[in-house]
């Protein structure tokens, strides 16, 4: 789907607008820390089209560096090989596994190109493949869902969230300043805050901008392991 157009308000523009229509301008730095917090649960907790990005990487060992901003692969194919040693490839996908089973094909030591399996270490912000292509340069294509930067304090003011439907963000911190006063407003309003925020899940997600269906992981519908990860290829 083509990119969706940023939202027009600084973070501090959606409070004013917020606190302004709420009659207390007090809660300035609780509506600050509301609205980072907001925003990271509606990042993480929903499945946005326009956070998928696709970052161009190159393999040359057992692990390789993640985007700054990487959250978690678009799907289980989603690490795909464009050349090695400067040769293009067509068609080779790195299958996603699990660290406990990458940890399994590791203990092998296996080397060699291409790479065929791939697992995320959230510990170390790194990716880690298999067999280890050491010698090598491997060129590939990541998909993946972006979770965006907090802004530091100095910018945070005039920071625009990446989420572009900031009239939705003017409702939730109102919303926030009429349950922090105890408003009775604040239920109807909240009514209204749910309502925006289902009409945006629709439209965000128009048919066929993701796939409908699940499809089968090839490491459980596939040859069983036997121990010897040469059977795998």
């Amino acid at each position: 789907m083509p990119t969706l157009p940023s939202g027009r308000y600084t973070r501090q523009r959606i409070r004013d607008m917020a606190l302004n229509r709420a009659g207390n301008r007090a809660l300035d730095a609780d509506a600050t820390d509301f609205l980072s917090q907001h925003l990271f649960e509606l990042y993480t907790l929903a499945d946005w089209p326009f956070l998928y990005v696709t970052a161009a990487l190159t393999i040359s060992g057992p692990t390789f560096a993640l985007p700054a901003d990487f959250h978690t692969p678009q799907d289980d194919q989603a690490l795909q090989v464009l050349a090695i040693d400067g040769t293009p490839q067509s068609g080779v996908t790195v299958l996603e596994v699990d660290p406990e089973r990458m940890a399994t094909y590791q203990a092998s030591t296996g080397q060699g190109v291409p790479p065929r399996m791939w697992s995320v270490s959230r510990s170390s912000a790194t990716g880690q493949v298999f067999p280890d292509p050491t010698g090598h340069a491997v060129a590939v294509s990541l998909r993946y869902r972006r979770l965006p930067p907090e802004p530091t304090a100095v910018n945070e003011p005039t920071d625009i969230p990446v989420f572009p439907y900031h009239n939705y963000l003017v409702q939730a911190v109102y919303v926030f300043a009429l349950e922090h006063e105890r408003d009775p407003r604040a239920t109807a309003e909240a009514g209204v805050r749910d309502t925006l925020l289902a009409a945006i899940r629709r439209g965000a997600t128009p048919l066929r901008s993701q796939r409908a269906d699940i499809p089968l992981g090839p490491m459980v519908f596939g040859t069983p392991f036997r121990g010897d990860p040469r059977r795998y290829w």
